[in-house]
């Protein structure tokens, strides 16, 4: 069960430097601890657009709202927090999640998933401001990220004119503790969905990269003739695909010029072979 929220009460500070407050969803089995926490969240300018007291209700909150902020309670009966995340597509997580829970233990799990924070009851109001104003920080960087990635196709895409190589993203910048990285798309061997991020392979030894996207950002961001959504999580250079190999009947994985192995859905294997069968390999 979810309610609707209320207008938030923009504080004067924030109000003056015409900050848009963020739009988020508390979700707590507890009527008071929601109650206590979106009466903090809403006096420091956090407009919640919905109150959930479970975690189905939750996901449908989400889907909904595409709020920007998610407060999480970890322990709920039926679905848990983090089956609440589960049960998204990694572009359907909203960009900061916060779980917000009276036990410690599974703070290791839910960093793993990439929450934000993870705040313990009560929560003291300075933990919550913090949370909150990191929150704004991630929610504007996924932002400008996102600009330029439009910014990135150019303007002929603005005005209906057909799809060409120089509409394709050439490169990928990823922010890694406060520096900026290049990663050409030209060395990119396979994409991994992981969370609400994605992952970078580039099939050259180094350590993938993780960079705040969804995949359905980048595979139409990508040049089609170079790459291939093979499954939910996954997108592939088709020229880096060395072997479809079948793991069960159902079941498939693509094995990689580098060795790696990504994974193949059956209702996207005959796109592949078809592609495999019919494109030369371009790099």
């Amino acid at each position: 069960m979810c309610r609707r929220g209320r207008p938030a009460y923009i504080d004067r500070e924030r109000g003056a430097l015409g900050v848009t407050p963020l739009r988020a969803i508390v979700v707590d089995d507890e009527p008071l601890a929601r109650a206590d926490l979106t009466a903090e969240l809403r006096t420091l300018g956090v407009d919640v657009a919905a109150e959930c007291a479970d975690g189905f209700a939750a996901v449908d909150a989400i889907l909904r709202e595409r709020p920007d902020i998610l407060l999480l309670d970890v322990a709920m009966p039926e679905l848990d927090g983090f089956g609440v995340l589960e049960r998204l597509e990694p572009e359907e997580v909203p960009p900061a999640v916060i779980f917000v829970t009276a036990y410690d233990a599974h703070a290791l799990r839910a960093f793993g998933v990439h929450a934000l924070d993870y705040l313990l009851k009560p929560v003291p109001t300075e933990r919550l401001t913090e949370a909150i104003t990191r929150a704004e920080r991630r929610v504007a960087e996924a932002a400008a990220h996102r600009a330029a990635l439009d910014a990135s196709v150019g303007e002929s895409a603005l005005h209906g004119a057909p799809p060409s190589a120089e509409l394709y993203l050439t490169q990928l910048l990823i922010r890694e503790r406060g520096a900026t990285l290049i990663v050409p798309v030209r060395e990119l061997e396979w994409i991994e969905a992981d969370s609400y991020y994605v992952r970078l392979h580039t099939g050259n030894g180094s350590r993938p990269r993780l960079l705040r996207e969804r995949m359905s950002v980048l595979e139409a961001r990508l040049d089609p003739a170079q790459f291939l959504r093979t499954h939910r999580s996954a997108i592939v250079r088709t020229s880096s695909v060395r072997a479809i190999r079948p793991v069960t009947r159902y079941e498939h994985r693509i094995v990689l010029a580098s060795g790696a192995e990504a994974p193949l859905s059956r209702e996207r294997r005959p796109r592949l072979e078809a592609l495999l069968a019919t494109t030369a390999p371009r790099r």
